[in-house]
């Protein structure tokens, strides 16, 4: 036995690919601060076949050998017992992996380590190569051909260091510098204390070991006294090889933890495993580890809220990287970091593996899933926020029929999930946004005056531009962003409004060339602000009803029940058809709710008590009357540019009426050299029904 001399036992069983680079890692000069007389490191080959070869060992130094077992167990365990009686060194590390790049200050500080205290148990924590771990990045893209290409990209072994660029930590080892860990890929202890636990135990006999890996760090760690010392800035990196544990994916570890807890439990008796802090750390801190400790600073997944001292509070922010060139994974991406933002870092993480798989290339060392997966790993409930932020996913990039399916889970839990609402209502009906319409409206049709009922914030105000005059009736009006017209926004009820005579003073005599009706969501009262506002129209003008395409029966209820609310304003458009045929009236399947466009007024006389047939024949009328058919039941148009203004041009300028003839014309030229021709018009099947006028 050497005195102060380090034996590393590495054990391996058919990994030629994997094999080479790890001895190279335990070899000089990769190895730092230590010579080929300070330790030996002894490969194990555990029945590979092809057997591992003595000139590949011999070649990485004089003091690598090779010892082998031809009748080898399924189990490591003999293997790493084996290593440890013939080690020569009073100092022996094992590697029950040989699948495991190490870092370069290992052996070195592995010793540093062991002399720290005569119950030292130095671990070095575990990490794979690639931004997620093995058990999902297959799956999502990652191969031996990608890890190749990442080892290449930081010019491994020039700087060992650089592998914490592009890895992340696995399972056993998450931020151990605050949280406990369960096991060590590299475990150095004294030979004395190797003895009195008696290696590692032979019972433990499924492929890989089982649980014997952590049984062997428990059962150190109740040696009288001992004290656990981690490596602060060294590792081992795990390389993709098809591992029974490691690269086993979710569903096949679940089954085969239930197998070796099993053995264990039948070893050792019934309990769950203990987890170890350490009681010091040995080594420095290379800058490539750095971004990660100062992630763990503010958040791990133990404590995944920012970190709060002395009245300082950290904000945990995505780390910087280029966006991938594949636009359907450069969209994930940006999706991804918004959730991160939000600390919704299970979303974050499953969002970027979506990107993964369309661009494995580019995201397989990514330290935004890196960072994002290890803050997921205890936050694995899939709640309705996290189903709607997947289904946000799904639907940015083209993906409608997941994306529906992910929103509909959302609501199955939680029915007031109000981006599942939006989702859906976006999936139903593509394209440009009603905010899109009224401009394109307000800036085509030029009218002198626009009244919209429902002001809100003042977003659709905000469309209307000089010289047409804008009023905007609402009895809680909250406008916030710059108006660009000369607008009145008159604090009432539009009923009040229209019963003291408002409309008359501010139109002065002037007709409304364009009412839009956003206000109370009920049918009555869309009625009654409808028929108001008619009376102020001419053969120019154009009323336009907002959320008039319910989305399903519980959103639109009156009172209601869900905070995404249509109310029933839809009944406006069925009762519009049955009794006012002297009207034009279609509804564009525009997100998220439609737009109803009623034009055609003054044509014709026409009998004001259909206001009161329509409360008394369409009041009561059930959503279900429609639902199967909302097409036909709507009018629904697609929702697209040039047939629209086609048929209001149509409408308004036909019959003899002369107005604006030359703007609208030119408004359809110009639509014709634009996309807009272009839009969705799959929305038209989707509802099954057409063009069709009321």
């Amino acid at each position: 036995m050497k005195q102060n001399h380090v034996s590393v036992v590495v054990v391996a069983y058919n990994i030629p690919r994997e094999l080479p680079r790890t001895l190279l890692s335990l070899a000089t000069p990769y190895q730092q601060s230590v010579t080929t007389n300070d330790y030996e490191v002894i490969v194990v080959d555990n029945g590979s076949s092809p057997a591992v070869s003595e000139s590949l060992v011999s070649g990485y130094g004089p003091n690598f050998r090779l010892l082998r077992i031809d009748d080898a167990s399924p189990s490591p365990a003999a293997a790493v017992n084996l290593g440890i009686k013939e080690a020569r060194g009073d100092k022996i590390g094992v590697m029950i992996d040989g699948a495991r790049i190490v870092t370069p200050g290992l052996v070195h500080f592995g010793r540093i380590g062991l002399d720290m205290a005569p119950t030292a148990v130095v671990a070095a924590p575990g990490w794979y190569l690639g931004s997620d771990i093995q058990a999902n990045a297959p799956r999502n893209g990652y191969t031996q051909a990608v890890e190749d290409s990442l080892l290449q990209s930081i010019r491994w072994p020039e700087d060992g260091y650089r592998m914490f660029e592009i890895g992340t930590m696995d399972e056993s080892s998450v931020d151990p510098w605050f949280s406990p860990i369960s096991e060590a890929n590299a475990l150095f202890m004294s030979r004395e204390n190797w003895r009195a636990i008696d290696g590692m135990d032979e019972r433990f006999s499924y492929p890989g070991g089982g649980l014997v890996n952590l049984d062997t760090l428990e059962r150190a760690m109740r040696l009288p006294q001992a004290k656990l010392i981690l490596t602060l800035g060294e590792a081992t990196f795990h390389q993709l090889h098809g591992g029974v544990s490691t690269n086993a994916n979710l569903e096949q570890q679940q089954k085969n933890w239930i197998l070796w807890k099993t053995e264990r439990d039948a070893l050792r008796g019934p309990g769950n495993f203990t987890f170890h802090t350490p009681s010091a750390f040995v080594g420095s801190l290379p800058p490539s580890l750095s971004p990660h400790l100062a992630r763990a600073t503010i958040a791990t997944p133990f404590r995944v809220a920012p970190a709060i001292a002395a009245g300082f509070r950290a904000q945990l922010k995505p780390p910087e990287e280029s966006a991938p060139t594949n636009h359907a994974a450069a969209t994930l991406v940006g999706l991804a970091k918004g959730q991160f933002q939000q600390g919704n870092y299970h979303a974050a993480a499953d969002i970027l593996r979506m990107a993964s798989q369309r661009a494995p290339d580019e995201l397989a060392a990514s330290r935004l899933l890196s960072s994002a997966g290890i803050l997921a790993r205890h936050n694995r409930v899939l709640g309705a926020a996290y189903l709607t932020a997947i289904g946000d996913a799904h639907l940015a990039i083209g993906e409608n029929e997941s994306a529906a399916l992910q929103y509909r889970k959302a609501l199955d839990l939680n029915p007031d999930t109000v981006g599942a609402h939006v989702g859906l209502a976006s999936v139903r009906m593509p394209g440009p946004f009603y905010y899109e319409w009224l401009e394109r409206f307000y800036a085509t049709l030029k009218p002198d005056v626009i009244v919209e009922i429902g002001v809100y914030d003042g977003a659709s105000l905000s469309k209307i531009k000089a010289p047409t005059l804008a009023i905007g009736i609402d009895p809680n009006p909250r406008a916030t962003v710059p108006l660009s017209a000369e607008t009145y926004i008159v604090p009432e009820t539009s009923d009040t409004f229209f019963d003291r005579g408002g409309a008359d003073a501010l139109l002065a005599g002037r007709s409304v060339g364009v009412g839009f009706i956003d206000g109370l969501h009920t049918f009555d009262q869309v009625l009654r602000d409808f028929a108001n506002l008619e009376r102020y129209c001419d053969p120019r003008s154009v009323l336009l009803m907002h959320d008039t395409v319910a989305l399903d029966d519980a959103t639109q209820r009156v009172p209601p029940t869900t905070q995404f609310h249509t109310g029933d304003v839809w009944k406006m458009v069925p009762a519009l058809k049955a009794l006012r045929p002297d009207l034009d009236v279609f509804t564009i399947a525009t997100p998220w709710t439609g737009l109803t466009v009623v034009s055609g007024f003054g044509k014709s006389g026409h009998d004001p008590s259909w206001i009161f047939e329509a409360a008394k024949r369409f009041g009561n009328m059930e959503f279900a009357e429609i639902e199967a058919n909302l097409g036909e039941a709507l009018s629904l148009v697609a929702n697209e540019w040039e047939p629209v203004l086609a048929r209001l041009r149509a409408n308004l300028v036909g019959e003899g009426v002369q107005s604006q003839p030359e703007q609208l014309a030119a408004a359809i030229a110009e639509a014709k050299g634009t996309a807009m021709g272009g839009f969705m018009r799959r929305c038209l099947h989707y509802f099954g029904g057409g063009r069709r006028r009321g």
